[in-house]
């Protein structure tokens, strides 16, 4: 059915413009907060427990926030450990639910307005609209049964638009787009690579300007005046890498040459767009929005910047499994030497007596279980990352660090999701430039279950995270020019930050194969601005 649609697309002309809603705005704000109570993902929860966490501290009462985040943690691990029968599970759900509910109590009788932040109301339009700013628009997916439901919201347009779109379709769709781009299957961390242009397949540019049609152009006279967008994507369109669409149909090529792709009108020559996991999130966003930083800038901030850790094989993450333990095998992955530029350039962009790296040996989990991670702003993690499902012995998805020369219960060389979320930070910014760290948890979960779940349940205020795997290269490039853009514009948000440094990586024409979105299009940034 897809196919046809497709086809038809083509032949069709341009959706008719969306407008403002002819029923009365109490209708459309009912709808909109609708799609909010049936879309609360793991990583809109853990974005709550953020909030929790923060206003509870404000009451004398953070340990017990955290102690809440860690049973809400114990009570989802419970659920998904396979290794419990039925009456075991059932019976520790049940002593977890009490201790819980105790927490619940002693929360409620010092901090009665907790249950405000862990079970949100829906954002109405009002409220959404008095929490963006006036260059911001927020855009609010809802991917039903039968159709597709966006809506615009600023603080001057309300407009919503309706595609007859399945979540089979959105399913397929979004997997054929991505097959444009050669990220065919289950995708896996790359093995490092050389210096060498690197091959990449035509992009479907035709696909690219459709689906913009479908999904913006209704909005598009509007979307003009929002250099910023902020984005609730529901479901598998999480999976989109909307920066990469086409805005101009007329750009449209069957075989573009990389000249052509680096003048194409994506959509990211308009946009920073910052994706959320929940319109409620905006709420925790703006309460939680840092305070400005001193005329000084970025360099005033605390940096932790781990890369480069000690691999000594050539396998990428398909392939290292230990065959008579059936645990994965750390030390046979692929070096990533460019990680070690990578956080090195970063770190260049703070000062140096507030930046610590940790490369090599030091990029281990034992030396960071030494450290007090609560009082770093920004946090890096290049190496290579792990999805579970994928490899035999690998229940949750991870982040690959320097493995011991005996594994120990509390290191073996890879820094779970579970691991993670059992962290206590206050970040501005985690940094996860490895591959696939917007994952699930495993084979059909929500987009952003894994890793970028975890890390807001541990208090990351944002993140950087990728769609696919990262080019060695490239990534160095593009994380370490934003923190400079940042550096030489404080006030520079960091979606916009990003934008900047895709467009100068995408600008490049020393290799043709940085014209490629796959090359300049991996991260985005999720969470607060």
């Amino acid at each position: 059915m897809l196919r046809l649609i497709l086809a038809c697309a083509l032949m069709l002309p341009l959706p008719l413009r969306a407008q403002e809603d002819p029923t009365p705005l109490q209708r459309t704000d009912l709808m909109f907060q609708m799609a909010q109570t049936v879309q609360n993902s793991e990583a809109a929860q853990a974005v709550q427990q953020i909030a929790l966490r923060l206003a509870a501290k404000e009451q004398g009462l953070e340990p017990l926030a955290i102690a809440r985040r860690d049973l809400v943690e114990r009570i989802a691990r419970t659920r998904a450990d396979p290794a419990l029968d039925d009456a075991a599970r059932r019976q520790r759900l049940e002593e977890l639910d009490v201790a819980l509910r105790v927490n619940d109590q002693a929360l409620a009788k010092g901090f009665p307005a907790y249950l405000d932040i862990v079970a949100p109301d829906p954002l109405t339009i009002a409220e959404a609209q008095a929490r963006l700013d006036p260059d911001e628009a927020l855009i609010q997916m809802h991917q039903g049964q039968d159709w597709l439901t966006l809506w615009l919201i600023s603080g001057r347009h309300v407009l919503w638009h309706r595609l007859p779109v399945t979540q089979s379709d959105a399913v397929e769709l979004v997997a054929m787009y991505r097959d444009t781009m050669g990220l065919t299957g289950t995708l896996r961390a790359a093995a490092a690579l050389d210096d060498e242009p690197v091959a990449t397949q035509p992009f479907n540019t035709r696909l690219a300007a459709i689906l913009y049609q479908w999904l913006f152009a209704p909005f598009q006279a509007e979307l003009a005046q929002y250099p910023h967008l902020m984005i609730v994507a529901d479901k598998s369109w999480i999976g989109m890498p909307f920066a990469t669409l086409l805005t101009d149909p007329a750009q449209a090529d069957s075989d573009p040459t990389p000249d052509m792709l680096r003048r194409a009108s994506w959509m990211l020559r308009d946009h920073a767009i910052t994706m959320l996991p929940s319109a409620v999130s905006l709420r925790a966003a703006r309460a939680n929005r840092p305070a400005p930083l001193p005329d000084s800038g970025l360099p005033t901030t605390t940096l932790l910047a781990i890369g480069d850790p000690v691999f000594t094989g050539t396998q990428g993450t398909d392939a290292v499994v230990r065959a008579a333990t059936g645990t994965v095998d750390v030390s046979r992955l692929a070096p990533l030497p460019g990680t070690r530029r990578e956080v090195r350039a970063i770190a260049a962009a703070f000062d140096q007596s507030h930046a610590q790296v940790l490369l090599g040996a030091d990029a281990s989990e034992t030396v960071l279980e030494t450290m007090d991670l609560s009082d770093r702003d920004v946090i890096v993690f290049a190496t290579h990352g792990l999805i579970a499902g994928e490899l035999q012995g690998l229940a949750e998805p991870a982040l690959a660090l320097t493995p011991p020369a005996t594994i120990t219960g509390t290191d073996d060389g890879l820094l779970t999701a579970g691991e993670v979320a059992g962290l206590t930070l206050t970040a501005d910014w985690v940094v996860l430039s490895a591959c696939n760290t917007a994952a699930g948890d495993g084979a059909g979960a929500e987009g952003l279950s894994g890793l970028a779940r975890a890390f807001f349940a541990a208090g990351a205020q944002a993140l950087l995270v990728s769609h696919w795997p990262v080019r060695d290269d490239a990534a160095a490039r593009l994380t370490a020019s934003a923190f400079a853009e940042m550096r030489a514009h404080p006030d520079l948000r960091k979606a916009e930050a990003m934008r900047r440094a895709m467009l100068a990586l995408m600008d490049d024409d020393s290799d043709p194969s940085l014209s490629h979105p796959v090359a300049w299009a991996p991260f985005f940034v999720v969470g607060n601005r």
